[in-house]
């Protein structure tokens, strides 16, 4: 419920941001270097996610990480480690695409696509969905804090 209202908060706050603020002239350098960061970052995540090493997702992930799984179910950072680390989350297949990543100062708000074949905790986890990632800037390093996943139905 965090995430989601977190989520809503910032969708609304850009809405009215944009109603308010002056026609904006070109991305800076700054902007267009932290949005091939992030997209970096997204394929580094994803890589270790299909690898379950545990190791990168922990270095890029916020102690505080919050994730809205496909089936709803909230999990923390400490139990997305356990469960690449135990071996109970396993994926044979997963790709992400379509990722649209837009820079507030220190906060970054991805969004995408993914198609992934794979089991957390015995259930299959296996289908495509869209996904909104939250990033802060923390210490010079871009940190993941959320995560929410939502089934796309055929």
């Amino acid at each position: 419920l965090a995430t989601i209202l977190m989520i809503v908060l910032v969708a609304h706050t850009t809405s009215a941001w944009r109603q308010t603020r002056k026609p904006e002239a070109a991305p800076t350098a700054a902007t267009t270097n932290a949005e091939d960061e992030i997209k970096k970052l997204e394929e580094m995540r994803n890589d270790a996610v299909l690898h379950g090493d545990f190791s990168v997702l922990d270095r890029m992930t916020s102690d505080d990480y919050t994730f809205v799984t496909l089936r709803g179910e909230m999990r923390t950072k400490q139990e997305i480690l356990k469960g690449f680390a135990s071996g109970s989350f396993h994926y044979d297949s997963r790709q992400i695409f379509d990722l649209k990543v837009r820079v507030y100062g220190d906060t970054a708000v991805v969004t995408g696509r993914s198609v992934q074949k794979g089991m957390e905790n015995g259930k299959d986890y296996s289908g495509n969905y869209w996904f909104t990632r939250v990033y802060v800037k923390q210490n010079g390093q871009w940190l993941t804090v959320a995560l929410q996943t939502t089934p796309i139905r055929p």
